[in-house]
């Protein structure tokens, strides 16, 4: 894979504050990469590091396989701190004005717009929208030249329920377009659903670093259900993945063999007359995986 970004030893420290301590960490092309930890595990001194915006104390990083800096900063869309837009003038004009000064021109601006879903309130003022919509016309903002490379520093800070979700489902459609997505966060709900590699900070020291699907996996467990429970569990009981069966509830639970998945049963069932009304695969939360990660480096 396509290194996007490399990292090597790098370090920061603020008087007696070791805030990154020799950090190494690569992300390649396509990924979105969560920098996960708790306030003052070193996620934003991070950010501002390979930014330029905060001198390394130490090690090094390169971007795109080492791009000169000046050149591999016009393909980074960043967002550092809170939105901080003009508030009498309108989304159009703020990103006017963005595109002047990142000399990208103002071509994208509709296109950015209809992206973040503020298409219908282009040209409200700054000042009437929500939280949601001020961080959503920031990331239309970092959007505006098309960087292959988006970098965000706690995106979903300080919004509520349905401004989250907003977000969240921005950086989805994001990514899903094939761009690369680094973002800090302490929110492990937030990191699991959208992040498909991430690493863990401790005290500015990274303690875990991998996919998110082979950090968490998959419990070989199944929660199936049917009209008919009792032709369901005499059918699973033919069934050659099966493991165990324990009833709970109107819920049947099936433990799996190894190399077998939910998908099977599906079929199987399916094969032999049963329509399965509920197939709920188990999985492990992040939460869960964080606190033994943490657990583990005590």
């Amino acid at each position: 894979m396509e290194n996007v970004l490399k990292i090597n030893s790098l370090s920061k420290r603020f008087g007696r504050i070791q805030a990154v301590d020799k950090l190494d960490l690569t992300v390649t092309k396509g990924q979105v990469f969560g920098i996960l930890g708790p306030n003052g595990s070193g996620k934003t001194t991070t950010l501002g590091m390979i930014l330029e915006v905060v001198a390394p104390g130490g090690g090094t990083f390169e971007w795109f396989s080492n791009v000169k800096a000046v050149e591999a900063r016009k393909n980074i869309g960043s967002i550092l701190e809170t939105p901080s837009f003009y508030p009498y003038l309108t989304a159009v004009q703020n990103l006017r004005i963005a595109a002047h000064i990142k000399q990208c021109g103002t071509g994208r601006i509709e296109t950015v717009l209809d992206l973040v879903g503020l298409i219908d309130r282009k040209d409200d003022k700054f000042k009437t929208y929500s939280l949601g919509m001020k961080q959503r016309l920031s990331i239309a903002s970092a959007l505006l030249s098309d960087p292959p490379v988006l970098i965000l520093d706690e995106p979903t800070n300080g919004l509520d329920p349905q401004g989250i979700a907003e977000v969240r489902d921005l950086i989805k459609e994001i990514a899903s377009q094939g761009k690369t997505i680094i973002m800090a966060s302490h929110l492990l709900d937030e990191v699991q659903k959208v992040c498909t590699h991430f690493c863990v900070l401790r005290k500015g020291i990274k303690i875990h670093e991998g996919s998110v699907q082979d950090t968490l996996g998959e419990i070989n467990r199944v929660e199936v259900a049917s009209q008919d429970m009792e032709k369901l569990e005499k059918c699973l009981d033919s069934f050659p993945g099966l493991e165990s069966v324990q009833k709970t509830g109107n819920s049947l639970f099936v433990a799996l063999k190894p190399d077998f998945t939910s998908a099977e049963i599906n079929d199987f069932c399916f094969k032999h007359g049963i329509v399965l009304k509920k197939l709920v695969t188990q999985t492990n939360s992040l939460e869960k995986e964080f606190l033994k990660i943490l657990k583990e480096h005590d």
